[in-house]
């Protein structure tokens, strides 16, 4: 048997297991939910179905379950893993394919970087940060906390004095965070910065820039109010989530307790337009008081 021949030999055992699958206990529990979408079965095409075609809340395999529809129910407040049932011991090969599906997709938002057109298109201004690749980046993540020289200078050439709130975006460990949510997001939170009088200005992009990279950034600006976006850890289930991190008047080193936080920003969780009006009213409220974080909420 060839080389050629055994792959061909391969593949068809594969695409057959799945599918036998499909037409047994997967199809028929999720035919069985009126919500979930219908599964096609591939072609004699060497393809097999795309296993991420159902989110995790339609997915549902167990056979005879007590309650299908009380199971059901509860599915639809966790993307968790519920209900994917089992081959003996081991997770059916469809479950296992989607577990690798979601996890390539996790990692991809982690190493890839945010698309350059958009970040033109979005009038951001690109700002580097000391590592010098994405693995720098990832292995030594203090790189990620510190602007270039260059960097700096283009800081201090577009600094607005008296500025009220400085937007900072930043890839952080998910790109597709920023690709995902950032149109959405900057024309609420400017509109509702604009209706409540207070100042900002052309928003920064700090490629491999983390949370603390608006530290250094409000040092140099003086701005009241510094409100960084960056891509939060990728999961199974979300890679694409935007976390905001407020802080008035930031310094260099300071306690993460004076960071206010807000996360999961994305279709599943807070919906972007959202966000944005909420964010913009928590910065005129930091204004009012002058201080954020934990002391904010003490109040």
């Amino acid at each position: 048997m060839n080389e050629a021949t055994l792959k061909e030999s391969i593949r068809d055992i594969i695409k057959n297991v799945i599918q036998e699958e499909l037409s047994g206990v997967g199809a028929g529990a999720i035919k069985n939910h009126a919500q979930a979408p219908a599964i096609e079965h591939s072609d004699d095409n060497g393809f097999v179905d795309d296993v991420t075609l159902a989110t995790m809340k339609e997915t549902f395999y167990i056979p005879d379950p007590y309650d299908r529809e009380g199971y059901m129910k509860m599915k639809e407040f966790t993307s968790g893993r519920l209900g994917i049932w089992r081959a003996g011991p081991r997770p059916l090969t469809k479950a296992y394919l989607r577990f690798l599906a979601d996890h390539s997709a996790a990692q991809n938002a982690v190493w890839s970087d945010v698309d350059a057109e958009l970040v033109k298109e979005l009038g951001f201004i690109p700002l580097s940060t000391i590592a010098v690749d994405k693995a720098e980046y990832i292995k030594n993540p203090n790189t990620g906390k510190k602007l270039t020289d260059e960097a700096v200078e283009t800081v201090k050439k577009n600094t607005v004095k008296n500025l009220n709130v400085q937007i900072v975006f930043a890839d952080g460990l998910s790109s597709r965070a920023i690709e995902k949510n950032a149109a959405d997001f900057l024309p609420a939170f400017e509109q509702g910065l604009k209706s409540l009088g207070l100042s900002f200005s052309t928003p920064f992009f700090v490629n491999n820039g983390r949370v603390a990279i608006g530290d250094e950034i409000g040092e140099i600006t003086d701005a009241d109010v510094i409100a960084v976006f960056c891509g939060e850890r990728p999961g199974l289930n979300s890679t694409g989530s935007m976390g905001a991190y407020i802080t008035y008047k930031p310094t260099m080193g300071m306690e993460e307790a004076r960071r206010t936080v807000i996360s999961n920003i994305h279709d599943q969780g807070t919906a972007p337009v959202e966000a944005g009006a909420q964010i913009a009213e928590l910065c005129q409220t930091m204004i009012k008081h002058k201080m954020s974080g934990v002391d904010l909420k003490l109040i």
